[in-house]
């Protein structure tokens, strides 16, 4: 009986173990499910809010990755579709920049083009005022503005104030001719009939007054030159000199003198 008792008890730890075994072997035979390495993107996201109209600068934006899923084709992807365009609605800090949300400048209202702190201010243009039909849209150009002689009298005391020629604002931008901000081919031998200004928002009623009360020419400068220069104007005198000039006393002083 005893022996009966040992040989199943051999038999059992036998069965166990080869059990054990092909459970093992089964085990080791299964490969793990591999998970799928993610890919990533690299897009573009507001780095602060951006405000609406705003015109969007390099420091507005910022590079970031997202996962492959989450991307979707009017995400921006380069800078350069983002830099320059200005945003149609505010973008909230860390947003995706859309390109749905952007637009050019040239699509939008005037309004957008005037630069910040300027007000847009047209004038009648004549050739000599459009220095030869020589004048483009992004232009810069200094207002010069001539007077004649004027007499002011306050009681006995009488004012007159002298036939003058001086530049009365300088680096000034040319925004449009006529209607356009762009000058086509076909339109380059037309004489556009105003030209509109962005003038400094403090110089505008000296600007209104020149073009009122006095002749006005533009003076078309250089590329790249925003350099400014002072100076007090001109008169006949510095012009012409004493050469010629002859001084006279009319009758009611010389009658007063006696």
């Amino acid at each position: 009986m005893e022996k009966k008792s040992r040989k199943m008890l051999v038999i059992s730890l036998t069965l166990s173990l080869i059990t054990a075994v092909l459970i093992y072997i089964y085990i080791s035979g299964i490969k793990p499910e591999q998970t799928p390495e993610t890919e990533y993107i690299k897009i573009y996201a507001a780095a602060r809010t951006i405000p609406e109209h705003t015109k969007i600068a390099a420091s507005d934006i910022k590079e970031v990755e997202v996962a492959k899923e989450l991307f979707s084709e009017n995400i921006v992807t380069d800078k350069d579709q983002a830099i320059g365009k200005r945003a149609l609605q505010s973008i909230i800090e860390g947003e995706f920049i859309r390109t749905e949300r952007l637009a050019d400048e040239e699509s939008m209202n005037f309004t957008y083009a005037i630069p910040e702190g300027t007000r847009a201010v047209s004038m009648d243009i004549t050739e000599e005022v459009n220095v030869a039909n020589l004048l483009r849209p992004g232009d810069y150009v200094d207002i010069v503005a001539s007077f004649e002689r004027e007499e002011e009298v306050y009681g006995t005391k009488t004012i007159s104030y002298p036939r003058i020629t001086k530049t009365i604002l300088q680096n000034v931008r040319v925004l449009a001719l006529s209607q356009d901000t762009r000058i086509t081919t076909e339109k380059l031998k037309e004489q556009p009939m105003t030209v509109t200004l962005a003038i400094n928002k403090d110089d505008v009623e000296k600007f209104v007054y020149a073009s009122e009360y006095g002749i006005v020419r533009l003076a078309l400068r250089p590329a790249g030159d925003g350099s400014v220069s002072g100076g007090q104007g001109i008169i006949r005198s510095d012009v012409t000199g004493s050469k010629g000039v002859v001084v006279t006393e009319d009758a009611d002083s010389l009658a007063s003198a006696e």
